[in-house]
């Protein structure tokens, strides 16, 4: 499994409550499967989440703009199809996240029905994420989550994050 992936299920499972996630999951008849898919509540009361998930950390690319719209346009409509489909009575969101997109990119990216968790919006949860790690060191199964825990657990000043030539 990919970081990405396990940091949007530790999410699902420790921002929104998600019982059940599911990484990976294949469609039947289909060429490609969905990333991350979490399930919070019971009966009617059921909330879906579906996330196609890019980890590019030298900005979202597929080739050029219009071939990496495209990607991304088809990605989101296998998991809106899927959506459909599997949980109809369920009024699933679908998202994509990543965490580096560029701007001539953001401006080129709105696809209705999809939610994008890009930028600054994957960095905030990722934040809310480390909010909720601090506050135990129980595992969960959650790589990612497991991370946080260590970073926000670390005795001394904490971590100091450096790019090459200065700070982030």
């Amino acid at each position: 499994m990919d970081i990405g992936e396990s940091l949007v299920g530790a999410y699902m499972r420790h921002k929104r409550h998600c019982h059940t996630i599911a990484f990976n999951q294949f469609i039947p008849g289909k060429q490609g499967e969905i990333d991350v898919i979490g399930i919070s509540g019971n009966g009617s009361e059921q909330q879906v989440w579906i996330a196609e998930v890019a980890i590019h950390l030298d900005g979202l690319n597929y080739g050029t703009h219009a071939e990496t719209v495209r990607k991304i346009e088809m990605k989101v409509a296998t998991a809106l199809e899927y959506s459909r489909e599997i949980y109809q009575n369920d009024r699933p969101v679908v998202e994509f996240w990543a965490p580096s997109v560029s701007r001539g990119l953001v401006d080129r990216l709105s696809i209705p029905g999809v939610e994008f968790v890009i930028n600054d919006a994957f960095t905030e949860r990722v934040n809310e994420l480390a909010v909720i790690a601090a506050s135990g060191t129980k595992q969960y199964g959650d790589a990612s989550f497991r991370f946080l825990q260590l970073l926000t657990h670390l005795r001394g000043a904490g971590p100091t994050f450096q790019k090459p030539g200065g700070s982030l």
